[in-house]
């Protein structure tokens, strides 16, 4: 026996087998019981969605001897002629091949002819829109005043191109795209039937790449099934279907934020040797980063396990800002791509910029940290010679240029800070906090002021402040631009201070010591200052010795005392 393709084999029976068309499917069903029939239908919507199959059920409804609760019997002779494709009184035209005026009119010259077989016939023009102007004009007559035994169904994905004369006369059916989840139900139903071994990431994955269409998905199973040896997996999905993996888009971001120049271009090179659409490529890295977006503000993840996993590796290392530059500027590539016939040239130099220009902005190398030092003191000589300033107060704006902190020196602010930590000083600096979006459209201070309206002040002092993040990544990129962070803060708060920043892990770890130590009486003292001077800890003992004072600091819902 010849093959059947599966989305003809499970081609809906009945109106309650068409998935995510309730509200259409409702109003015919309705209307029919009713007998509110009317001579002309238009039924528009994105491919696959059931435009065609409605229209088949629609007319074997009418035609039904026997219908039971809106629905067609199926076993009616009626039925079965039209299910067989043997019913001369139901037509179907693909307008896309016979668009000229001399078949329409031919239409026209047999619609007064009474049906053979059934009660209506039914005239199902598929892509209606192909159709000229002039036989647009020859059908127009005959919508305007049909045979009351004449029932039209014109199908169409782009109903803008319809004329108002036209679809002014029918009654308007949208079909809408068909959510992820009915695919998967839908598809799982046939798996079921076809004893098909699959995935769940492959089945939301195959749903993902359908985009709303049930033929479009149910094909793609088809040829999974021709290419799997028994299960269906995620993998299987991207080599049928030519597209990347949940990892591939991964490394490439990865690669961008770290500006690994060598691996993009190994990556490009693999999409163009493995015969990859750099357009579609863009828009599925374009929807992989809306999720992380998503899941980054709202905590909604997606259906597909694997995915979920790769966004979270993402939310670590892009923040907000961050994110949203990306997707600008990957919109813009992807319609110069377009408009290009080097593709894979366009995309690879425009994502090689974009990394190099972030990371310059965001890093500065140590040769340009060096070099800006000695500018630094060049230009503070120039101003004490001329007595423009005094050699103890030289701005720290000027002359704070300082590689990232290590470890050991994050943990020494982290302890001077809670040594002298106050909850007064906490509280002023959090008054002052909001003063950071004044700088969000300053050039110099653009990025860090973002990391900061991102970041807790968790402990304030008039000398330190410990700042803390959820994601180690930012945490990591905000030491890399510390001096520009205090050089900030020199301006909101109106003194300088040494920060430390932390994850909000780590913060977690450090606040639960702090509480058990003061509880036990160990006493906190500052350690040195920042020009690793060792200073006597006494003159802050009783400062930071009480109760009282860890209360103020992480407050007393937290904390048993006697």
């Amino acid at each position: 026996m010849k093959y059947l393709a599966l989305y003809r084999k499970y081609r809906p029976s009945r109106f309650e087998e068409i998935s995510g068309q309730e509200g259409v499917v409702g109003v015919l069903k309705n209307a029919i019981k009713a007998g509110r029939i009317s001579h002309a239908y238009l039924f528009c919507g994105p491919r696959g969605t059931g435009k065609t199959t409605t229209a088949k059920l629609l007319a074997k409804m009418v035609n039904c001897t026997n219908p039971i609760d809106g629905e067609p019997c199926g076993k009616c002779e009626s039925c079965l002629s039209i299910f067989n494709n043997t019913n001369d009184d139901i037509i179907e035209i693909d307008a896309a091949s016979n668009n000229g005026v001399d078949e329409i009119r031919e239409l026209r010259d047999k619609v007064n002819l009474v049906p053979s077989n059934a009660k209506y016939k039914v005239y199902i023009i598929d892509e209606v829109h192909m159709l000229t102007m002039q036989a647009f004009n020859a059908l127009l007559k005959t919508l305007e005043e049909p045979p009351s035994h004449v029932i039209f169904i014109l199908a169409t994905t782009e109903p803008h191109k319809i004329p108002l004369t036209i679809s002014s006369r029918c009654q308007k059916f949208r079909f809408s795209k068909i959510s992820d989840d009915k695919i998967v139900d839908r598809l799982k139903d046939i798996c079921y039937c076809e004893n098909i071994s699959i995935d769940d990431d492959a089945l939301y994955e195959i749903a993902r790449l359908s985009d709303g269409g049930m033929r479009d998905a149910i094909n793609i199973l088809d040829q999974l099934v021709a290419y799997s040896n028994g299960n269906i997996t995620i993998d299987d999905v991207y080599k049928v279907n030519g597209s990347v993996s949940y990892n591939d888009l991964y490394n490439l971001l990865n690669n961008i934020i770290i500006n690994n120049k060598i691996e993009i271009i190994n990556f490009v090179d693999y999409l163009n040797n493995s015969g990859k659409d750099i357009v579609k490529f863009i828009e599925e890295l374009l929807i992989f980063l809306k999720d992380v977006i998503i899941f980054k503000n709202t905590g909604i993840d997606s259906n597909i396990s694997i995915k979920n996993e790769y966004i979270k590796l993402i939310c670590d290392k892009y923040d907000d800002i961050l994110l949203y530059e990306l997707i600008e500027s990957l919109n813009t590539i992807q319609n110069n791509v377009k408009l290009s016939n080097n593709s894979s040239i366009i995309f690879l130099t425009s994502i090689l910029r974009y990394s190099d220009l972030k990371f310059k902005k965001d890093n500065l190398s140590i040769c340009d940290i060096n070099n800006n030092k000695n500018d630094v003191a060049n230009l503070n000589e120039k101003l004490k010679n001329k007595g423009v300033i005094e050699d103890n107060n030289i701005s720290r704006e000027i002359i704070d240029i300082k590689k990232e902190l290590d470890d050991d020196e994050i943990n020494v602010r982290v302890n001077n800070a809670l040594a002298i930590a106050s909850k007064e000083v906490l509280d002023k600096f959090k008054d002052k906090w909001a003063m950071i979006d004044d700088y969000i459209d300053d050039e110099k201070y653009s990025i860090v002021s973002g990391l900061l309206k991102d970041s807790n002040l968790v402990v304030g002092s008039n000398d330190y402040i410990i700042l803390s993040n959820k994601f180690q990544s930012i945490v990591d990129r905000m030491n890399c631009n510390l001096s520009t962070i205090e050089n900030l803060l020199e301006k909101i708060l109106g003194n300088h201070v040494y920060v430390a920043i932390i994850s909000d892990e780590k913060w977690n770890i450090v606040k639960n010591k702090y509480i058990n130590d003061i509880k036990s009486g160990k006493k906190y003292t500052l350690i040195k200052n920042e020009n690793n001077n060792q200073v006597d800890g006494s003159i802050v003992k009783e400062k930071n010795n009480s109760i009282d004072q860890l209360i103020d600091l992480v407050g007393n819902n937290i904390i048993e005392y006697k």
